[in-house]
C-alpha cells in the first residue's frame, strides 16, 4: 500500500505508520474526539479505528494522511474519506491536543484538497460537521466552504458544507 507524501511550508502529510498509533489513540480517547465518533477508550477499538484508516487507503486509494511537523511531531490527521454510508467524498480533519490554533489544519486541508482535485478528480468536496463543533465550522468557512444543508450522520445532527471548486 502506498500514499503520496505531501509537504507544505511547515508540514508533512504521509501514510500513517504503526509508530503513529499512540498519538492517534490519545486523540481517540480524548474529549476532542466527541465529534468524530469518540471518545474511544478501549485499546482494541482504538486499534480497529487506526486500521480502518489504513484500510481506506488500501480500498479506495485515498484516506486520512498523518500530519506531522517537519521534525516529526504529530499534529493530527487530515484527508479525504468516503465511507460506504457517506454521500460523497469528504475533506476531514482531526487535530491533536496542543496543536490547534496554529493554522496547521488549514495548511494541511488546503494541501489535501489540492491533491484530491489534481490526482483524484475530486473538485468539489464536502465536509460534514456536527453543529456544536465551532472550530471545525470556522475552519470549513476559512477554507471557503459554504453551508449547503443539514442532515444526520451516524445518528447525529450534521451540517453539510460544500468546498469551492478546485481545478486540477
Amino acid at each position: 500500500m502506498s500514499a503520496p507524501r505531501l509537504t507544505t511550508e511547515r508540514l508533512i502529510l504521509r501514510l500513517p505508520s504503526e509508530a503513529d498509533l499512540p498519538a492517534c489513540s490519545a486523540y481517540m480517547a480524548s474529549e476532542r474526539a466527541r465529534f468524530t465518533g469518540g471518545p474511544v477508550t478501549e485499546p482494541m477499538d482504538q486499534w480497529r479505528g487506526f486500521l480502518a484508516v489504513l484500510g481506506h487507503w488500501a480500498l479506495r486509494g485515498y484516506g486520512f494522511f498523518m500530519v506531522t511537523l517537519r521534525d516529526g511531531t504529530p499534529v493530527g490527521r487530515v484527508g479525504i474519506i468516503n465511507h460506504v454510508m457517506w454521500p460523497e467524498p469528504e475533506l476531514g480533519w482531526h487535530i491533536f491536543e496542543g496543536m490547534e490554533g496554529q493554522g496547521y489544519a488549514y495548511e494541511a486541508a488546503l494541501a489535501a484538497r489540492t491533491w484530491a482535485a489534481s490526482e483524484l478528480g475530486f473538485t468539489r468536496l464536502i465536509s460534514q460537521i456536527h453543529p456544536e463543533n465551532a472550530r471545525s465550522i470556522a475552519l470549513a468557512e476559512r477554507l471557503g466552504a459554504t453551508l449547503e444543508g443539514e442532515g444526520t450522520l451516524l445518528g447525529h445532527p450534521c451540517l453539510n458544507y460544500r468546498h469551492p471548486e478546485v481545478m486540477p
